[in-house]
């Protein structure tokens, strides 16, 4: 059937961004490669954990707080 591509946008840190990118290019990859590898790999950890709050061991309030928005956090 084929390969299928579509775009995938995500919100992150600045400093997280680079430090992806930094990885990334220590492993000859292009950024958009490595997330894919990335999503892939832990798409498969959670489908096998069942749910986020199992994967990660937290209570999903205290995972709410590692995904919100950071832009306000120094005033």
């Amino acid at each position: 059937m084929g390969e299928w591509k579509m775009n995938v946008t995500a919100r992150m840190r600045g400093d997280l961004r680079i430090e992806i990118t930094q990885f990334a290019e220590r492993e000859k990859r292009s950024l958009s490669s490595l997330a894919s590898i990335l999503l892939e790999w832990s798409f498969e950890q959670l489908k096998s954990a069942g749910s986020t709050t199992k994967l990660l061991g937290r209570s999903a309030n205290r995972l709410n707080g590692l995904t919100r928005d950071r832009r306000f956090r120094d005033g």
